[in-house]
């Protein structure tokens, strides 16, 4: 905003009204279309209000968008362009020469926003007329700026500027509205310096503005008015004038805006999914902001990532109030609010309580504060019961009170009668062992007559009202859920059992990894596990020193999609990869193992057993394993190592197997397919059959087919002497055996019952 009357008086000498100017045809949008004015409004003694949805390099509205002012006047600008980090200029062709290049016509200091809220004065020797208005808006401009152009990065809009004599009865200002129902509301304004005997005023859900001939809707004396007989959740646009004589009335003042609250509901369910994204609320909801509180509709913020509610503040002072529509029962005491949340990170709290002014955070009081820790939606609900103590004209509230400092969404809001049958809460679980797990929670008021039931499952997947329970009826709390299995995740929900036609909702999941057990064989390829630390694969334990790792690996695995990356970097490191419990470690029956390579042909791995799975000192040698391979190479079964258990084992103690920088050097060892089973022989003496049809062709080239490989655990082929080339774990129909050499081969097939039967094969 910059005030020149002064110089004005000097340089600028008074002119009439020109015929029509003829102005530059301004050129623009060769590199950018993406910002350009939206909307913009000038208004002093009379308004122009402007709104564009596209781009358009040039718009010429001169002829019908006219704001109106006079000698000595102030012109309010408002203007609100499409796009990000807009700069903007404003010109006004106060001598009528058709250019913009004469003294204070750029009367307002360039802006980089992309909202600007300013003003400029009309000199006081300014002669009546019309004055041409250019606004220029860009991200770029040459150096000087000019207003014809070209600029590529913005466009140009033409309004004409309308300077009458001064007038004898001035605009009412700073228009409010207050007390807003769903078909009602007050308006208020401002007097002007000198206050006229009367007012009128004007209302409309029309964007049309009136004219000094539009009807008006009513008359006050005073500096307010009520209105009534509004439609609900409705934009309404009100005008109001002076009116200092029968004959003379001023300009209709610059627009106030208010929308209808909703008619009042008995029911509601919010998803978000048909509100528009940003942060204004869904339909029927309001919202209140302390500070730099945050809230905001946003599209991936909901449950299966839809719309949803997202709230962040930091701290008291930076509140954000979601304010839910108008419920005509809100203090019946029979319904509840019931809704999904969840946190980003760290546990958050949200309160649910009511505002009696739905523009005051001082006016919420907060019912119950929800404690959610939870970062999924998935299983995670809550609800928070409405008392009869809440005031008839409150509104419901959810707020996020900045304490502590978390992000929270929340999604698929219920306003709903309140069940008869209510769910345990805080579900504890505690004591696991192998094959139990307690469950404790807390009891719902008033209790259920009939107990409790329990369900549980591997799959995640939420039980509903005709899920059948695991457990029925149960009076006990903690209870001891029986019959685990062992190193199993169990999904766990309860509910109450108020009689046998009324149950609750199932509570919030709950979930328990049990116990390991000691198993008597083992076979593992690491490929129904994360990728990261070992010990995301249950009952395998990990010990590492310095910057050594041992870790589940995504890339090149023999079979599968996981392996095992081991790994000591420098001098004193140890990584110990701990195996699980194994029941018949001493039997001295049993081999371990695996498929492994070296990022070197001078690897070595070393094979043990430990006596502490947390005691890296406690390991004991049993096998040096040379790893000279640096790749699977199962066709040749030369990246397969095997170490027989001895019975000098103690019992109890836990196989590893281990790197160290000392013996192991700085490399990179993979291992995949570890397995525990009797240890075998084969030599040509074994029992073989002949002639069963259970692999064929035969002799066959390169593939062989078997005839039932469903119910086959492996496939073990050996050469005419007994030595093992290679072994297929869980064959498909056909395997490849292209690489063999020609000549008589022995193809073991154990099957999954333990039996196993060998073939005679004969390659081509």
């Amino acid at each position: 905003m910059r005030k020149h009357y002064l110089l004005w008086m000097i340089f600028l000498f008074s002119v009439h009204q020109l015929n029509a100017q003829t102005y530059c045809v301004p050129t623009a949008g060769a590199s950018s279309q993406a910002n350009y004015l939206k909307n913009a409004i000038f208004s002093d003694q009379g308004a122009l209000y402007y709104t564009a949805t596209a781009y358009q390099a040039y718009v010429d509205n001169s002829s019908s968008q006219i704001v109106t002012s006079y000698p000595g006047g102030t012109v309010n600008v408002h203007l609100d362009f499409a796009g990000s980090g807009i700069k903007s200029y404003v010109w006004i062709d106060w001598n009528n020469d058709g250019d913009f290049d004469d003294f204070y016509e750029n009367p307002l200091a360039p802006s980089s926003y992309s909202v600007v809220d300013d003003q400029f004065f009309v000199p006081p020797t300014q002669a009546a007329g019309i004055y041409r208005i250019r606004v220029q808006s860009g991200t770029s401009f040459p150096n000087p700026v000019n207003p014809c152009g070209p600029n590529n990065y913005g466009n140009f809009v033409d309004f004409n500027l309308k300077i009458d004599a001064s007038p004898t009865c001035f605009v009412p200002s700073t228009l409010t509205s207050s007390n807003i129902t769903n078909n009602s509301a007050m308006i208020s304004w401002s007097a002007p310096a000198t206050a006229p005997g009367s007012y009128e005023y004007y209302y409309t859900s029309s964007t049309t503005i009136p004219d000094a001939s539009t009807p008006i809707s009513g008359t006050s004396n005073t500096i307010s008015a009520p209105i009534s007989g509004l439609l609900p959740f409705t934009i309404y646009y009100y005008y109001v004038r002076s009116v200092c004589s029968t004959s003379n009335k001023s300009a209709w003042s610059l627009r106030g805006i208010f929308k209808t609250k909703c008619d009042a509901k008995t029911s509601m369910f919010e998803d978000f999914e048909n509100a528009v994204t940003g942060p204004n609320n869904a339909d029927c909801w309001d919202r209140i902001i302390l500070g730099s509180g945050y809230q905001n509709i946003a599209s991936s913020s909901g449950v299966n990532s839809s719309k949803g509610m997202y709230q962040s503040a930091n701290g008291a002072a930076n509140t954000a109030i979601a304010v839910l529509p108008i419920f005509s029962n809100v203090n019946a005491g029979t319904h509840w609010l019931r809704f999904k949340a969840k946190v980003s990170s760290a546990a958050g709290v949200l309160d649910i309580g009511y505002v009696t002014n739905d523009t005051d955070a001082s006016s919420f009081v907060n019912i119950q504060s929800v404690n959610i820790s939870n970062t999924v939606f998935d299983g995670f609900e809550y609800s928070v019961v409405i008392p009869n103590t809440v005031p008839a004209n409150a509104r419901l509230a959810i707020r996020h009170g900045g304490v502590p400092s978390v992000n929270i969404y929340w999604d698929n809001v219920y306003w709903e009668p309140k069940p008869t049958c209510f769910t345990p809460t805080n579900i504890v679980l505690s004591n696991v062992t192998s094959a139990t797990a307690n469950i404790a929670w807390t009891a719902p008021a008033p209790a259920p007559a009939m107990g409790y039931d329990i369900y549980y499952s591997t799959n995640n997947t939420a039980p509903t009202s005709s899920t059948v329970p695991n457990i029925t009826g149960i009076t006990a709390n903690p209870y001891t859920i029986p019959g685990l299995n062992p190193a199993t995740t169990y999904y766990i929900w309860i509910r109450s059992r108020c009689s046998a036609s009324d149950q609750s909702m199932w509570s919030n999941i709950a979930s328990v990894l049990t116990l390991c057990a000691p198993v008597s064989t083992l076979s593992e390829n690491f490929d129904s596990y994360n990728t990261g630390l070992l010990t995301n694969a249950p009952c395998w334990g990990r010990i590492v020193t310095g910057v050594a790792s041992v870790n589940i690996n995504g890339t090149g695995a023999l079979s599968g999609t996981r392996h095992i990356l081991q790994r000591s970097i420098s001098a004193a490191d140890i990584s110990i990869a701990v195996l699980p419990e194994l029941t018949n470690i001493n039997a001295g029956t049993h081999s371990l193992k695996l498929n492994a390579y070296c990022s070197v042909n001078t690897g070595k791995l070393e094979v043990g057993y430990m006596t502490n799975p947390t005691d890296a000192s406690s390991f004991t040698l049993i096998q040096q394993l040379d790893i000279t391979n640096t790749s699977y190479t199962p066709t040749t079964g030369t990246s397969e190592y095997t170490v027989a258990i001895p019975n000098t084992v103690p019992a109890g103690a836990r196989l590893a197997i281990r790197d160290t920088y000392a013996t192991s050097g700085n490399a990179l060892y993979y291992w995949d397919n570890v397995s525990w089973a009797p240890t075998q022989t084969m030599n040509v003496q074994d029992n073989v059959v002949k002639s069963r049809p259970s692999i064929y062709p035969n002799p066959f080239t390169d593939v062989i087919t078997i005839a039932d490989s469903k119910n086959i655990q492996s496939v073990m082929i050996h050469d005419a002497s007994g030595k093992l080339i290679t072994e297929i774990r869980n064959p498909e129909h056909t395997i490849s055996l292209k690489d063999l050499s020609s000549g008589l081969y022995l193809v073991k097939m154990i099957m999954k019952d333990g039996t196993s039967q060998t073939v005679k094969a004969i390659k081509k």
